[in-house]
Protein backbone atom coordinates (compact mmCIF):
# COMPACT_ATOMS: atom_id res chain seq x y z
CA UNK A 1 0.00 0.00 0.00
CA UNK A 2 1.41 3.39 -0.98
CA UNK A 3 1.70 6.45 1.19
CA UNK A 4 -1.13 8.06 -0.79
CA UNK A 5 -3.34 5.02 -0.21
CA UNK A 6 -2.72 5.30 3.54
CA UNK A 7 -3.51 9.01 3.49
CA UNK A 8 -6.80 8.44 1.66
CA UNK A 9 -7.78 5.66 4.07
CA UNK A 10 -7.01 7.93 7.02
CA UNK A 11 -9.07 10.70 5.43
CA UNK A 12 -12.03 8.37 4.87
CA UNK A 13 -11.75 7.00 8.42
CA UNK A 14 -11.67 10.53 9.87
CA UNK A 15 -14.76 11.55 7.88
CA UNK A 16 -16.61 8.43 9.01
CA UNK A 17 -15.62 8.98 12.65
CA UNK A 18 -17.07 12.49 12.53
CA UNK A 19 -20.47 11.25 11.33
CA UNK A 20 -22.91 12.37 14.00
CA UNK A 21 -25.54 9.89 12.90
CA UNK A 22 -23.55 6.87 14.11
CA UNK A 23 -24.63 5.06 17.24
CA UNK A 24 -22.15 4.66 20.10
CA UNK A 25 -20.88 1.25 19.02
CA UNK A 26 -20.39 2.30 15.40
CA UNK A 27 -18.72 5.56 16.47
CA UNK A 28 -16.27 3.73 18.73
CA UNK A 29 -15.43 1.38 15.87
CA UNK A 30 -14.96 4.30 13.50
CA UNK A 31 -12.68 6.11 15.96
CA UNK A 32 -10.58 2.96 16.34
CA UNK A 33 -10.31 2.62 12.55
CA UNK A 34 -9.26 6.27 12.34
CA UNK A 35 -6.58 5.76 15.01
CA UNK A 36 -5.23 2.67 13.24
CA UNK A 37 -5.21 4.43 9.87
CA UNK A 38 -3.40 7.47 11.28
CA UNK A 39 -0.86 5.24 13.06
CA UNK A 40 -0.03 3.45 9.81
CA UNK A 41 0.15 6.74 7.90
CA UNK A 42 2.48 8.45 10.35
CA UNK A 43 4.64 5.36 10.62
CA UNK A 44 5.35 5.63 6.89
CA UNK A 45 5.62 9.44 6.93
CA UNK A 46 8.22 9.25 9.70
CA UNK A 47 10.30 6.87 7.61
CA UNK A 48 10.19 9.32 4.69
CA UNK A 49 11.10 12.29 6.88
CA UNK A 50 13.97 10.40 8.50
CA UNK A 51 15.45 9.73 5.05
CA UNK A 52 15.82 13.44 4.33
CA UNK A 53 19.07 15.32 5.11
CA UNK A 54 19.54 16.13 8.78
CA UNK A 55 19.99 19.64 10.16
CA UNK A 56 23.42 20.25 11.63
CA UNK A 57 23.09 23.02 14.23
CA UNK A 58 21.35 22.88 17.59
CA UNK A 59 19.21 25.97 17.00
CA UNK A 60 18.11 24.75 13.59
CA UNK A 61 17.22 21.38 15.10
CA UNK A 62 15.20 23.16 17.79
CA UNK A 63 13.19 25.06 15.18
CA UNK A 64 12.76 21.96 13.01
CA UNK A 65 11.69 19.55 15.77
CA UNK A 66 9.18 21.98 17.23
CA UNK A 67 7.75 22.72 13.79
CA UNK A 68 7.59 19.03 12.88
CA UNK A 69 5.61 18.15 16.00
CA UNK A 70 3.18 21.00 15.29
CA UNK A 71 2.85 19.75 11.72
CA UNK A 72 2.06 16.19 12.82
CA UNK A 73 -0.56 17.47 15.23
CA UNK A 74 -2.13 19.64 12.54
CA UNK A 75 -2.38 16.76 10.09
CA UNK A 76 -3.88 14.47 12.73
CA UNK A 77 -6.60 17.03 13.39
CA UNK A 78 -7.17 17.93 9.75
CA UNK A 79 -6.58 14.76 7.77
CA UNK A 80 -10.23 14.93 6.65
CA UNK A 81 -9.26 18.05 4.66
CA UNK A 82 -6.51 16.32 2.70
CA UNK A 83 -7.14 16.65 -1.04
CA UNK A 84 -5.02 14.24 -3.12
CA UNK A 85 -6.02 16.17 -6.26
CA UNK A 86 -3.98 19.14 -5.02
CA UNK A 87 -0.80 17.20 -4.28
CA UNK A 88 0.81 14.33 -2.42
CA UNK A 89 0.54 13.80 1.32
CA UNK A 90 4.29 14.36 1.73
CA UNK A 91 3.98 17.60 -0.23
CA UNK A 92 1.15 18.74 2.05
CA UNK A 93 3.21 17.87 5.13
CA UNK A 94 6.25 19.77 3.86
CA UNK A 95 4.15 22.80 2.92
CA UNK A 96 2.72 22.96 6.44
CA UNK A 97 6.14 22.28 7.96
CA UNK A 98 7.68 25.27 6.17
CA UNK A 99 5.02 27.56 7.64
CA UNK A 100 5.44 26.06 11.10
CA UNK A 101 9.22 26.52 10.90
CA UNK A 102 8.77 30.24 10.33
CA UNK A 103 6.38 30.44 13.28
CA UNK A 104 8.86 28.55 15.47
CA UNK A 105 11.68 30.83 14.36
CA UNK A 106 9.69 33.94 15.26
CA UNK A 107 8.59 32.57 18.65
CA UNK A 108 12.04 31.60 19.97
CA UNK A 109 13.10 33.18 23.25
CA UNK A 110 16.24 34.80 21.89
CA UNK A 111 17.52 35.83 25.33
CA UNK A 112 17.76 32.14 26.19
CA UNK A 113 19.12 31.11 22.82
CA UNK A 114 21.88 33.72 23.08
CA UNK A 115 23.60 31.79 25.88
CA UNK A 116 24.89 29.30 23.31
CA UNK A 117 28.50 29.77 22.34
CA UNK A 118 28.71 30.62 18.64
CA UNK A 119 31.56 28.70 17.08
CA UNK A 120 32.26 27.47 13.62
CA UNK A 121 31.20 23.95 14.59
CA UNK A 122 28.66 24.85 17.26
CA UNK A 123 25.22 26.37 17.48
CA UNK A 124 24.15 28.78 14.76
CA UNK A 125 20.70 30.09 14.07
CA UNK A 126 21.07 30.81 10.40
CA UNK A 127 18.49 32.69 8.36
CA UNK A 128 19.38 30.33 5.52
CA UNK A 129 18.62 27.27 7.64
CA UNK A 130 15.19 28.64 8.48
CA UNK A 131 14.14 30.00 5.12
CA UNK A 132 15.88 27.51 2.84
CA UNK A 133 16.20 24.38 4.94
CA UNK A 134 16.31 20.85 3.67
CA UNK A 135 12.58 20.14 3.74
CA UNK A 136 10.57 21.66 0.91
CA UNK A 137 13.23 24.36 0.53
CA UNK A 138 12.62 27.85 -0.63
CA UNK A 139 14.76 27.81 -3.81
CA UNK A 140 18.17 29.27 -3.03
CA UNK A 141 17.91 31.40 -6.16
CA UNK A 142 14.79 33.09 -4.82
CA UNK A 143 16.36 33.73 -1.42
CA UNK A 144 19.57 35.10 -2.93
CA UNK A 145 17.63 37.25 -5.37
CA UNK A 146 15.65 38.76 -2.50
CA UNK A 147 18.79 39.49 -0.45
CA UNK A 148 20.48 41.14 -3.43
CA UNK A 149 17.39 43.14 -4.37
CA UNK A 150 16.62 44.18 -0.77
CA UNK A 151 13.40 45.96 -1.85
CA UNK A 152 13.37 48.47 1.01
CA UNK A 153 17.12 48.75 1.39
CA UNK A 154 16.97 47.58 5.01
CA UNK A 155 19.65 44.91 4.74
CA UNK A 156 22.05 47.39 3.15
CA UNK A 157 21.55 49.98 5.89
CA UNK A 158 22.10 47.61 8.80
CA UNK A 159 25.84 47.97 9.45
CA UNK A 160 28.29 46.05 11.60
CA UNK A 161 30.28 48.50 13.74
CA UNK A 162 29.10 51.33 11.44
CA UNK A 163 31.30 49.91 8.72
CA UNK A 164 29.71 50.83 5.34
CA UNK A 165 31.42 47.80 3.79
CA UNK A 166 29.98 45.43 6.39
CA UNK A 167 26.23 45.59 5.89
CA UNK A 168 23.95 42.75 6.91
CA UNK A 169 23.30 42.22 3.21
CA UNK A 170 27.02 41.81 2.50
CA UNK A 171 27.49 39.46 5.44
CA UNK A 172 24.50 37.36 4.38
CA UNK A 173 25.89 36.95 0.89
CA UNK A 174 29.36 36.07 2.14
CA UNK A 175 27.89 33.44 4.42
CA UNK A 176 25.25 32.01 2.07
CA UNK A 177 26.57 32.58 -1.43
CA UNK A 178 30.32 32.35 -0.77
CA UNK A 179 30.01 29.86 2.12
CA UNK A 180 32.68 31.64 4.17
CA UNK A 181 33.33 30.88 7.83
CA UNK A 182 32.73 33.47 10.55
CA UNK A 183 36.49 33.73 11.06
CA UNK A 184 37.02 34.52 7.38
CA UNK A 185 34.24 37.11 7.36
CA UNK A 186 35.50 38.76 10.55
CA UNK A 187 39.02 39.00 9.15
CA UNK A 188 37.74 40.80 6.07
CA UNK A 189 36.15 43.56 8.09
CA UNK A 190 38.51 43.80 11.06
CA UNK A 191 41.83 41.93 10.86
CA UNK A 192 42.64 40.10 14.04
CA UNK A 193 39.09 40.19 15.40
CA UNK A 194 37.35 37.06 16.60
CA UNK A 195 34.20 35.95 14.85
CA UNK A 196 32.06 36.22 18.00
CA UNK A 197 30.99 39.89 17.67
CA UNK A 198 30.16 39.65 13.99
CA UNK A 199 28.23 36.45 14.60
CA UNK A 200 26.26 38.19 17.37
CA UNK A 201 25.46 41.02 14.95
CA UNK A 202 24.33 38.47 12.39
CA UNK A 203 22.14 36.64 14.91
CA UNK A 204 20.50 39.87 16.11
CA UNK A 205 19.89 40.91 12.53
CA UNK A 206 18.29 37.56 11.66
CA UNK A 207 15.81 38.14 14.47
CA UNK A 208 15.24 41.77 13.57
CA UNK A 209 14.57 41.15 9.88
CA UNK A 210 12.51 37.95 10.15
CA UNK A 211 9.28 39.92 9.46
CA UNK A 212 10.97 41.51 6.43
CA UNK A 213 11.75 38.08 4.98
CA UNK A 214 8.25 36.88 5.81
CA UNK A 215 6.63 39.86 4.09
CA UNK A 216 8.37 39.46 0.77
CA UNK A 217 8.96 35.72 0.58
CA UNK A 218 5.71 34.35 1.99
CA UNK A 219 3.10 37.04 1.55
Amino acid sequence: MTLEDLAILAKQAAIKASDGSLDEKARDKALLEKQIALTKLFSELTVKIDQLPKLQTDASKYVYEEALQDTYLYICKNIHNYDPARGSIIGWLLFILRKRKINSFNSINWDIMSIYTPTGDGDELDIYNVYAAELNPLPSEKLLAFIKEDPEGLLQRELFNRNPNASFQTILLKKIEEDKSWEEIAQEFKPGATHGPIYSFYQRSCKKFAPYFNQYLYE
